[in-house]
């Protein structure tokens, strides 16, 4: 029994490794953490149309008072500036964790709302509050999508 639980675990750390290393990787890239637990919020990228910020945000907020009324989810119209300087940004926040905004996002997927089906946003995703205010830092979503594909999509 001995001989054969040293490979195993042998095995077990061989492969826990190499995730941490390809994690890491992710890390140094765009300074973005997996962290299941933290406090998630929910940011829609618009097209540059501010004309249709206001729009956006009525459908978002009536999407959330017909699918998330108990939820206490609150909407903010945010300016990053750097690369996102003339990106129109509307944040989600209140999700208690990755799994609370996932559901939203698969929710938005399967019930595709109006807001959505008029081609208004140009991407929407999950994010945790330590990678959110990574985003703001660089005032960048650079490389976030590839980080929320692999570690979230990826992963459900």
């Amino acid at each position: 029994m001995r001989s054969f639980f040293l490979p195993i675990t042998f095995l077990f750390l061989l492969l826990f490794s190499a995730s941490t290393h390809a994690q890491g990787e992710l890390t140094a890239k765009g300074g973005f953490a997996v962290n299941n637990a933290e406090a998630h919020n929910f940011l829609f990228l618009l097209k540059n149309s501010p004309n249709d910020l206001q729009e956006l945000r009525t459908g978002i907020t009536k999407y959330i008072w017909k699918y998330h009324p108990n939820d206490k989810l609150k909407i903010t119209q945010i300016k990053i500036g750097g690369d996102l300087e003339n990106v129109p940004l509307i944040l989600v926040t209140g999700f208690d964790n990755k799994g609370q905004a996932m559901a939203f996002y698969n929710g938005l997927k399967k019930n595709r709302p109006d807001f959505l089906q008029m081609g208004m946003t140009n991407d929407y995703f999950a994010l945790s509050k330590t990678n959110y205010e990574q985003i703001v830092r660089n005032k960048s979503t650079e490389g976030y999508k590839a980080f929320f594909e692999q570690n979230y999509l990826a992963r459900q």
